[in-house]
């Protein structure tokens, strides 16, 4: 039989049990924290690495701009004209190094601005540098003996192109015909894009 002093002692280890299961031990919150950090820092690290891939992205679609309009621009001249000749060689131009052949220069730079929207295209030149600034405005400035801009907000591209004569495609020398290949690369960033083309 209970007596009043025993269901007195009952009841307040009943009430001194819940009030310690109601609330959360050290060990529990500490195993909380923990999962929480490593659930943020690997977010974290997939946030900075999604950023990074967007970057990358965005370089590689303005190197392959760059690349096709050079191809463009150097298409439009006929397969006598200097601008694309090989001089009598098999080759003319380099992918790994700047190389100039009787006064033409096979390669450039290609600086664009973050901040403004100016667009600056530079070769060298005999007498130093020769750049074509085009600024979001619309005017194009030709700019003689300047190197192009540089510093903050600005991406710096380089472009060299090689022409072979009589190419050979998949085993086949194309009598007659040019290829052009242009290689764009961003200056301390290792982003490199290659195109070709084959002209007759």
């Amino acid at each position: 039989m209970e007596t009043p002093q025993s269901h007195e002692a009952t009841a307040r280890n009943l009430a001194s049990a819940r009030s310690l299961s109601a609330g959360f031990s050290i060990v529990e919150i500490l195993v909380a924290i923990t999962v929480l950090s490593i659930g943020l820092s690997a977010m974290a690290a997939l946030v900075a690495q999604s950023l990074s891939g967007t970057e990358r992205a965005r370089y590689m679609a303005v190197a392959t701009t760059l690349a096709s309009e050079k191809l463009e621009d150097l298409n439009r001249w006929p397969s006598t004209a200097s601008q694309v000749s090989t001089f009598g060689s098999a080759t003319a131009g380099n992918l790994s190094t700047d190389t100039a052949a009787n006064g033409n220069h096979y390669y450039d730079d290609v600086d664009l601005s973050n901040t403004n929207g100016e667009v600056s295209e530079t070769v060298a030149t005999s007498t130093g540098y020769s750049s074509i600034d085009h600024y979001a405005t619309g005017v194009v400035t030709p700019n003689a003996n300047a190197a192009a801009p540089s510093g903050s907000g600005t991406m710096a591209f380089h472009r060299r192109w090689l022409i072979e004569a009589n190419p050979v495609v998949g085993g086949v020398t194309l009598t007659g015909s040019r290829r052009i290949t242009v290689l764009v690369s961003m200056v301390n960033q290792k982003v490199n894009f290659q195109m070709s083309v084959v002209r007759p």
